[in-house]
């Protein structure tokens, strides 16, 4: 695998997806952690798809802001500023070389308007198309030298008990969402690390958390696009 990220500094932006109690800030806001850990078989940053990327690439781990709960957009359900495109977010990464960034299941999961109907909203960012614009324009702004990597969704998060994938929330697939992220993702220069396509059986424990095994799908995705 070509790789030209050994030694470099990564930073993640996400939800509970990517938490890890110890590792994820803030910690009042953390998935992975007590019995959730035992039941994902996750304790260390290598059971997760981020550190095993990290570790696979010979890079280090900077900042982990990642926030069980979190959207991209501003939400009064949020846990203010935990939505992706606020201030607080997009300062808090350190100086890292690449942000990943793996936030909208919350977005989707809430059935957050997924585009603009017209110009009037524009700067709406409760509509997930505003929201990510502004969270990458902001990022790039605050870090201009970072790659920023911007990962659709993985269709089986949303599972039922049944095993039955259910991609509409609200009336909005979740193809809506990733959409907006493939796009947004060109027009500010990102690279899109392509989860919806390429990830068809994660393994989770509850239909929306990964356990240990769908945490290493996820890594072994992100891994084989970045070796292209």
């Amino acid at each position: 695998m070509k790789n030209s990220y050994k030694g470099k500094r990564f930073s993640v932006l996400g939800d509970s997806v990517s938490t890890l109690e110890g590792y994820s800030q803030p910690r009042d806001a953390v998935f992975y952690e007590g019995f959730c850990k035992s039941q994902a078989g996750i304790f260390t940053p290598r059971d997760t798809w981020w550190g095993q990327v990290i570790e696979q690439l010979g890079a280090d781990l900077l900042v982990n802001n990642s926030i069980s709960g979190s959207m991209v957009c501003k939400h009064r359900s949020c846990i203010v500023p935990s939505y992706g495109c606020s201030d607080e977010r997009t300062s808090c990464l350190g100086n890292p070389d690449v942000i990943m960034i793996f936030l909208g299941i919350n977005d989707w999961g809430c059935a957050m308007k997924p585009h603009i109907k017209d110009e009037t909203e524009e700067s709406d960012t409760s509509i997930f198309s505003v929201a990510y614009k502004c969270m990458l324009e902001k990022l790039k702004r605050n870090y201009p030298q970072a790659e920023l990597w911007c990962f659709t969704l993985p269709m089986s998060i949303g599972k039922t008990q049944d095993g039955y994938f259910v991609p509409c929330r609200g009336g909005y697939h979740i193809e809506a969402y990733c959409k907006e992220i493939r796009a947004r993702a060109q027009e500010y220069s990102c690279r899109v690390i392509e989860l919806y396509a390429n990830v068809q059986a994660l393994d989770t424990i509850d239909g929306a958390h990964p356990s240990a095994k769908g945490m290493k799908a996820i890594a072994k995705t992100v891994l084989e696009q970045i070796s292209e």
